[in-house]
């Protein structure tokens, strides 16, 4: 079976983190959305996404079996009734359509809840849930690693170890949800941990770590210190102290040590969040939302980021204060102001990192990076 899946709105309303992938290819718990679609259905999946993105995510010719909208996050429910599709029909709910076969003229209601992941934020207040199930996808069946006693384990929810993971003198509390811990990923002497909670393969947790319930980790990752929630799509890192809640991080982000980010307001408002497709902020509905951070962007030591703050795409942050709620794409600089982050310098950063985990920074990411930086000028008002 062969399934596309689809964008709404250019995925623009998921910037900075669709920016440098197709919505599908988002990280949401410890698979990503089509990664989830492909396990659930047995199938093939390819991206209906933005032309700049196809050299990485390279389209297939082939008619697909399925259309599904790539920003619905799958259930056995919402599966069953998605196989049950006859030609020209489509499953929709509150007038989006979720899946179809061929036009999909016919429409069909389904009576049941959908989540749709549509901002950002929703990536971390969909972590509990998608954990849990994703949990349950990748280790039906299989047996996990022996746990070493050194470990103390509370709780009636697993703890599963892939092939080579370490963890030695910790605590897991699996009261309310499993913990999963990829191949060749370690968890440091000290470090205590709550599930619902994974990290991917290669990913490190240092020593006397604090992890509350809600956070995903996704490959080769480096934290250390408090994080509450959060969800990391990989090769990133937080290694140091500092807090970090209520968050989302794209690949190859550093925050500095001692770094601290607020994700609740003095007034227990809720949160307004920067929004790319109306260029405004907007009420999230949420009370506790942190830090949302786009590929390739850095912070330097003792950041501070206000709640719900979002940074774009390639961006260098340091200094004292505040850095505005939203700090576009490239940017470089921090509370005082910022100029803009050249592409020379970013390109020799991004190589210099992802070599480090024997990556390479080659013609397909630099020109997905090339396209983000001449798409995102009209928010750098600082080159008018």
């Amino acid at each position: 079976m062969l399934i596309t899946l689809f964008e709404e709105n250019e995925g623009l309303d998921l910037w900075p983190l669709s920016a440098t992938r197709p919505v599908g290819e988002l990280r949401v718990g410890i698979m990503t959305i089509a990664e989830k679609w492909s396990s659930l259905l047995n199938a093939e999946v390819i991206h209906d996404t933005r032309d700049y993105l196809h050299e990485k995510f390279v389209p297939i010719s082939k008619t697909a079996d399925l259309q599904i909208n790539a920003h619905a996050l799958p259930t056995e429910e919402l599966v069953k009734s998605i196989l049950q599709l006859q030609d020209d029909q489509a499953l929709v709910v509150d007038e989006r359509i979720i899946a179809s076969r061929g036009k999909g003229s016919k429409k069909t209601m389904v009576d049941y809840k959908v989540s749709f992941v549509d901002r950002p934020f929703h990536i971390f207040k969909f972590a509990r849930e998608q954990i849990i199930s994703d949990f349950s996808s990748i280790t039906v069946g299989r047996r996990s690693l022996d746990i070493s006693s050194t470990n103390t384990i509370i709780g009636s929810h697993p703890v599963f170890m892939e092939e080579g993971s370490k963890a030695e003198c910790c605590i897991f509390n699996t009261t309310d949800g499993p913990i999963y811990i990829g191949k060749n990923a370690q968890i440091m002497e000290g470090s205590i941990i709550r599930g619902p909670f994974a990290m991917g393969e290669g990913s490190n947790v240092k020593m006397a770590s604090k992890i509350y319930s809600n956070t995903a980790l996704g490959p080769y990752c480096n934290v250390g210190g408090e994080l509450n929630n959060v969800v990391m799509q990989g090769y990133s890192n937080k290694g140091h102290d500092g807090f970090l809640g209520n968050a989302v991080l794209g690949e190859w982000c550093n925050i500095g040590a001692d770094s601290n980010c607020s994700n609740l307001k003095n007034t227990y408002d809720q949160v307004k969040v920067w929004n790319y497709r109306t260029s405004r902020f907007e009420r999230s509905g949420e009370q506790f939302c942190g830090l949302i951070m786009g590929d390739h962007s850095k912070c330097g030591i003792n950041t501070m980021f206000n709640t719900g703050t979002v940074v774009g795409v390639g961006c260098n942050i340091y200094g004292s204060g505040f850095p505005r709620q939203f700090v576009p794409d490239f940017s470089w600089g921090g509370a005082n102001g910022f100029t803009t982050h050249k592409l020379p310098q970013m390109e020799k950063t991004a190589h210099l990192m992802m070599v480090r985990r024997n990556k390479e920074f080659d013609e397909s990411e630099k020109k997905i990076i090339y396209s983000v930086f001449e798409q995102s000028k009209e928010w750098r008002n600082w080159e008018d």
